[in-house]
């Protein structure tokens, strides 16, 4: 059986530990970002729904009634 050195071992979960937590971090603002510009996107969208809910000031506007 092969023996390895224990500050080879602390060693290597540091830096299993230290690539989780780079990804993570990356995937954490990856997302964020994401989500920032989904967000941005529905406050657009809202906009345009209010607007177009609001009729074009016709009688027989087909907005007017939604």
């Amino acid at each position: 059986m092969i023996e390895l050195p224990i500050a080879w071992i602390l060693g290597i979960i540091g830096v299993l530990g230290g690539v989780i937590s780079a990804l993570a971090g990356l995937l954490w603002s990856t997302m964020k970002e994401r989500l920032s510009a989904q967000d941005k996107i529905i406050e657009r969208l809202q906009a345009d729904v209010e607007r177009m809910a609001k009729g074009c000031g016709m009688e027989s506007c087909h907005w007017k009634r939604r």
